[in-house]
């Protein structure tokens, strides 16, 4: 049996009731601090063997996963292979010094915050200073002291976890800039989708009723061609010039080639001007995603313009859609947002599915409520990546291809509009989304 996770509209956490998209914020920031916590490396270079057991004694005693370094040539050469959170290093070594080991440590492309401390017997300030200048951002004086060294390490640990916070809410506001981005685009696609709709529209009208005088009016042409073929033989009497004329447009008309294929190219222009039609009518549809007020929607209005505006992905990977829409499912809503929840849904299920896949589709409707359906036969989802979708900036496409905000934001629309979202998903098995909405007037808020 397939597992199913459904989602309140509120959650309880130490004793505090959290809007489900604050606290998908609130777990992604402890995570990130949770993955400094537990993932804190330490490469300790040093030259001098007694010096450097004690140093990789005391930080595994502390439960620091520490890896050694004999001199700095050493020390850079695992720095490029392994990522280390800190660094402790002596200033006079063979091969390369503590110094140059951080000057090419803080010149490096190492991803995150490297926390780097520098062990010496030297004391005067300028020694200080020239171990700043470089790059350090601690001095300690050897011997050290065990005490003094697990502080100053708790120092980089708390400068290391404001940095991770840091750079994860930079993230986060690349992420929302780009969505706020795509949202003006939509917003302004809107605007021409409708300008475009009516302009395109008059000019369709003027070649489709056209088209319709001359597919009659070919009829009588065709009947008239007819008649000559009939009473040729009787006009060889002619005039030997009018005879002459007739031969020559004949072969250059051929008459037979018409007769089989203008009706054929009638009815592909008259399929081709209803398919622009079709599109019209889906940019019209589109161009309503600006509007902030509420409106009756026909659901199976808007999953059928969501498909056809998706038609290009679809014929892409072959994907062949089922759809079983109740023709009366309607909610009193915000189209804009129920649009942006189908589109974002439906859009998903395409990336998620394979070449040549099933795409299902269903819409039914009871006394009080409007259920769809999108089933794909995708991978699937594990147990985790389950629990995750809702949250905000999560996502499991690539880098720089998804922001992560898609289902979160279609959580927030359903729930604002008295619904519900609930998913059934299980490893190489694919997914369904189920999408719960009050029918009619009970939608508004």
């Amino acid at each position: 049996m397939k597992a199913s996770t459904h989602y309140r509209i509120g959650i309880e956490f130490d004793g505090i009731e959290f809007d489900r998209i604050e606290f998908g914020r609130i777990v992604v920031a402890r995570r990130s601090v949770d993955r400094i916590i537990f993932s804190m490396k330490v490469l300790v270079a040093e030259d001098s063997s007694v010096s450097r057991m004690l140093l990789v004694s005391h930080l595994r005693r502390w439960n620091y996963t520490v890896v050694e370094a004999v001199d700095g040539e050493q020390a850079w050469h695992k720095f490029q292979e392994e990522s280390f959170s800190l660094v402790l290093t002596d200033w006079i070594m063979p091969n390369m010094d503590g110094l140059d080991l951080i000057r090419r440590i803080r010149s490096s492309k190492h991803a995150g915050y490297c926390y780097l401390i520098l062990l010496t017997s030297k004391s005067e300030k300028e020694d200080l200073v020239t171990a700043m200048e470089s790059g350090a951002d601690d001095f300690l004086v050897k011997p050290c002291d065990q005490e003094e060294l697990r502080v100053r390490l708790r120092e980089g640990e708390r400068i290391i976890r404001l940095e991770q916070e840091l750079a994860e809410q930079n993230r986060q506001l690349r992420e929302t800039q780009a969505a706020l981005v795509e949202s003006e685009k939509l917003a302004s696609l809107g605007h021409l989708a409708a300008g475009m709709a009516h302009e395109i529209n008059n000019p369709i009208a003027f070649v489709t009723n056209n088209l319709a005088v001359l597919r009659r009016d070919l009829s009588d042409i065709v009947r008239l061609v007819d008649k000559y073929e009939e009473i040729r033989p009787f006009i060889q009497g002619a005039p030997p010039e009018l005879v002459q004329q007739l031969a020559e447009i004949q072969e250059d008309c051929d008459i037979a080639w018409l007769r089989e294929h203008l009706p054929q190219l009638l009815q592909s222009s008259t399929e081709g001007l209803s398919r622009v039609r079709d599109i019209i009518v889906n940019l019209r549809d589109f161009a309503r995603l600006d509007q902030a007020s509420e409106d009756q929607l026909n659901l199976r209005v808007a999953i059928e313009s969501t498909l056809q505006m998706l038609s290009l992905q679809i014929e892409e990977k072959q994907i062949q859609v089922q759809t079983q829409l109740d023709s009366d499912a309607t909610i009193q809503c915000r189209p804009d947002k129920i649009h942006q929840v189908i589109y974002n849904i439906v859009l998903n299920a395409i990336q998620a599915n394979e070449m040549g896949a099933v795409l299902k589709v269903r819409l039914e409707s009871d006394a009080d409520w409007n259920h769809i359906e999108v089933q794909d036969y995708g991978c699937g989802m594990d147990a985790q990546t389950k629990n995750s979708v809702f949250e905000p900036f999560f996502t499991t496409k690539p880098v720089g291809t998804g922001t992560g905000l898609g289902m979160a934001v279609s959580y927030a629309v359903v729930r604002d509009h008295g619904g519900s979202i609930t998913i059934e998903s299980e490893l190489g098995q694919g997914t369904t989304v189920h999408v719960k909405l009050p029918r009619g007037d009970q939608g508004t808020g």
